[in-house]
């Protein structure tokens, strides 16, 4: 755990209280997380950047927001980011997904039953890896199985958004929040 300042969320509320608002409202939990409230202390405009980015690729755009959630969990899994792993595990539990469902997509691509979600992943999966000959592969399937192009271009952007919010979780070392981890207890 970092030994970096973080902001006590009643300073948070009282400092930037709009912001405050978007964060609890938009992601859902009615807390703002640790790293929101750290990365504000350090520099307030890649506090700020990071949120919008969160904002409009995670809380917006026409894709189910369950589905962002279990690829952003993918990924962080993929990348073993111990805070974006817990984080987005509670945010896919608050949002209506399963324990056990989590761990075969987590653990198992191809035990994924539902054909887009694999092919979502799967695009993740591919996209972290570098592997670009495969992600047009798996871009071509997404197509064909009745993707529009902007529904893979918003998938595109969940992917980068959870790559940069995993490497500046990862960077900072930022400690998790209590209520995410009481969010999974509770779904156990």
């Amino acid at each position: 755990m970092s030994d970096l300042p973080i902001l006590s969320e009643e300073k948070f509320k009282e400092l930037f209280p709009d912001i405050h608002e978007q964060v609890c409202k938009e992601l859902g939990m009615g807390f703002v997380p640790a790293i929101f409230r750290c990365v504000v202390v350090l520099n307030q405009d890649l506090a700020m950047s990071s949120w919008n980015m969160v904002r409009k690729n995670l809380c917006s755009g026409d894709l189910p927001r369950i589905t962002k959630e279990l690829m952003f969990s993918y990924i962080a899994n993929k990348k073993e980011c111990s805070y974006c792993m817990i984080a987005h595990h509670a945010l896919a539990l608050h949002h209506g997904f399963t324990g056990d469902d989590m761990s075969i997509i987590l653990n198992d691509i191809e035990q994924i039953k539902n054909p887009a979600l694999k092919l979502v992943i799967k695009l993740a999966d591919e996209s972290v890896d570098n592997n670009f000959e495969l992600v047009a592969s798996v871009d071509k399937e997404l197509c064909d199985l009745g993707f529009a192009r902007d529904e893979i271009t918003e998938l595109i952007g969940m992917i980068c958004c959870a790559l940069y919010m995993v490497n500046l979780a990862d960077s900072i070392g930022v400690g998790i929040d209590q209520e995410f981890i009481n969010t999974i207890a509770e779904a156990s």
